[in-house]
């Protein structure tokens, strides 16, 4: 019992792994860019302004969530057969 909860506890940390941050891309994307820039000097500085650098993090925000659920969807038919 224990080795799969610990296969059900990855695969859920993975889970909200990626939907915690597909949720932060789209609901502060200058924030979540910003920190990306402080970070690691990956993306520009965002600014109140910046409506496009906004948009990109927002669209790559929702490609994380298509992601996440396409893994817990496969997850789901892996766990029916």
């Amino acid at each position: 019992m224990s080795r799969l909860l610990g296969i059900v506890l990855v695969y859920a940390l993975m889970f909200l792994g990626w939907t915690g941050v597909g949720l932060f891309m789209i609901v502060a994307p200058a924030r979540f860019g910003n920190l990306v820039h402080e970070s690691f000097g990956f993306f520009p500085y965002v600014k109140d302004g910046d409506w496009g650098k906004k948009l990109i993090l927002r669209v790559v925000g929702a490609g994380f969530l298509a992601f996440a659920m396409r893994f817990a969807l496969g997850i789901a038919a892996l766990a029916r057969s």
